[in-house]
């Protein structure tokens, strides 16, 4: 039996640095790979080895100075693995990860969290959105949707990647001029917030209650009662995955 480990806070890996979206994407379809040829629990050294060769780092130093720490601390610093030591078939012991599974769907807990951003600081708070949520920004009535994949990154990152998103939908000649002037003036606006002009809101609506933040100080979390439109769309797709029953074209706009 293997030892569970605690989640290491007081490692000071960089979750807000721009590489750790792809690493942590990257390392989630290995495991899947993994998992899909019967295995649980995945041994800690060979995917550090494999991520580093996928992702081109020439070395472990490298690889480490990316992570700002070792791979190992990266792992237990992440809200969605659960890490245990055990020992190998040479008796050695060692540190295996697997990604944590959703809750049932009958103890969700639908949540709303609020994080004014009002500094810099707050930009930089690291948001893990799990792939249920979507975020609100009010101000912009603007909104990043649920796509079924695990986002863990510093807000700004988030925000940067849409940005990054939304510009790359005006080229291909899909838009009519109307909407590429209202494209743009979307992306400026975004450029705004970022540059934390005036204050705004980020506001994550998790109808599973397995988002998170880094820093929960300033988060505002409210238990939500009657779960909105998106969030009942959200629970009646993961009750067709889990019947593997087809949740139907009508239950998404």
């Amino acid at each position: 039996m293997g030892r569970p480990l605690q989640t290491a806070a007081m490692f000071k890996v960089d979750m807000s640095h721009q590489e750790m979206e792809r690493m942590l994407s990257e390392l989630e379809q290995w495991y899947e790979m993994a998992a899909g040829a019967g295995a649980e629990w995945i041994a800690a050294q060979a995917a550090a080895s494999w991520l580093r060769n996928d992702l081109g780092y020439e070395d472990d130093a490298e690889f480490e100075d990316a992570l700002n720490g070792t791979f190992e601390d990266f792992l237990k610093k992440m809200p969605h693995l659960e890490t245990k030591l055990e020992a190998s078939s040479e008796g050695v012991e060692r540190l295996v990860f697997k990604i944590r599974p959703d809750p049932p769907r009958e103890e969700w807990r639908p949540v709303k969290m609020v994080l004014p951003i009002t500094r810099r600081e707050d930009l930089w708070n690291v948001c893990f959105k799990s792939q249920h949520a979507r975020v609100e920004i009010p101000e912009l009535e603007f909104e990043i949707s649920m796509d079924g994949k695990r986002h863990i990154d510093s807000i700004y990152n988030h925000l940067a990647g849409a940005i990054f998103h939304i510009t790359g939908m005006q080229t291909g000649g899909m838009y009519s001029s109307d909407q590429l002037s209202k494209i743009a003036e979307c992306v400026v606006q975004l450029n705004a917030l970022l540059d934390l002009e005036t204050p705004w809101t980020w506001v994550v609506h998790d109808p599973s209650g397995t988002s998170m933040f880094l820093d929960m100080d300033r988060v505002t979390v409210t238990e939500v009662l009657e779960v909105d439109e998106a969030q009942a769309a959200t629970i009646a797709v993961a009750a067709a995955v889990e019947s593997d029953e087809p949740a139907g074209m009508n239950l998404i706009d």
